[in-house]
């Protein structure tokens, strides 16, 4: 059996205007700003899961479902709201639980906008093509209200307000590179006079992009384009973003494979079947197994469609 843990993962203070003068509750109109800062922390986790499995093709299955924030109290000094995290452990493990993609999320986010209100260079992992979505909080603050980031412990607070969101905008504005796992179909390929060339890829969401290749990884592009009908390519490597996350072109290719369509490729580092059967069962409420026939398996039509059980006349 499986049983929830909590631990604190951030304090986000609501400073300035209205939470100066009714300190300690929060006005329903700001809600959407725990919302934006859930989808904030859920999708730098995910590329920091990436970062950190390279050679892992998906996130695990049910990885965004399994991030559970609440808070159960609004406290005093402005308008605190303790974010936790509830996290899933087995029975007879001790209330210990190792830091993660999740735990490192609300460090880079803490750490980015620290930067963006002193001007400061971003860290070097924090990925780009989240920086879209700080369009999207803090729209219900007034000028004069921010956002504090960090525990209450912290001597330094991130401050995110309407002037930090600018200066992190003003950097998705242009253009910035970040690391690329992608599929899709090669369409043209070139070669060029001295070493390499380039060729155009159709991504499995139906985008256009084109990149470069090496002369190693010549065999498998132009191999590619001839069974393009029947052959994906996987790409990683490094790519141009435009400020709204969009692929501008592929400048970097590291690794790069063939996939047949259709075939599901084996991920070694899956939890076997009878393992995910394990699980669920044990996760079954207390009970039901008892209400399981025990010749479900030789009077399977009976319990479905009524029909007689076996020897019976």
């Amino acid at each position: 059996m499986s049983k929830f843990v909590r631990r604190r993962l951030e304090d986000l203070r609501l400073v300035g205007g209205r939470f100066e003068e009714n300190r300690g509750w929060l006005d329903f109109d700001v809600l959407p700003e725990l919302l934006t800062y859930k989808r904030l922390l859920v999708e730098t986790a995910k590329e920091e899961w990436k970062r950190r499995n390279p050679g892992r093709e998906r996130l695990p299955k049910g990885f965004e479902e399994n991030i559970h924030l609440a808070f159960s109290e609004v406290q005093d000094g402005s308008c605190v709201v303790p974010v936790e995290r509830f996290i899933e452990i087995e029975d007879d493990v001790l209330d210990l639980y190792p830091e993660d993609e999740v735990d490192e999320a609300a460090r880079l986010i803490d750490a980015t906008v620290l930067a963006a209100q002193h001007d400061k260079p971003f860290p070097d992992r924090f990925p780009g093509r989240v920086i879209p979505i700080f369009a999207e909080w803090g729209r219900t603050l007034r000028p004069e209200e921010g956002i504090e980031l960090g525990r209450n412990h912290d001597k330094m607070r991130p401050r995110f307000d309407a002037q930090t969101r600018e200066r992190i905008l003003a950097t998705s504005r242009g253009t910035y590179e970040d690391r690329i796992d992608l599929v899709g179909e090669v369409r043209a390929a070139t070669l060029k006079m001295t070493e390499g060339g380039g060729f155009t890829v159709l991504l499995e969401g139906g985008a256009i992009v084109e990149g470069v290749f090496t002369d190693e990884q010549e065999a498998t592009i132009t191999e590619a384009l001839h069974k393009h009908h029947s052959v994906r390519v996987r790409i990683e490597g490094v790519a141009e973003f435009d400020g709204s996350g969009r692929i501008k072109k592929i400048l970097r290719v590291d690794g790069i494979e063939e996939r047949e369509l259709g075939h599901e490729h084996f991920d070694p580092q899956a939890p076997p079947i009878w393992e995910l059967i394990s699980r669920i069962g044990s996760e079954a409420p207390e009970g039901t197994w008892r209400n399981v026939p025990t010749d479900l398996a030789r009077n399977l039509e009976h319990y479905l469609y009524g029909t007689k059980k076996e020897g019976e006349e």
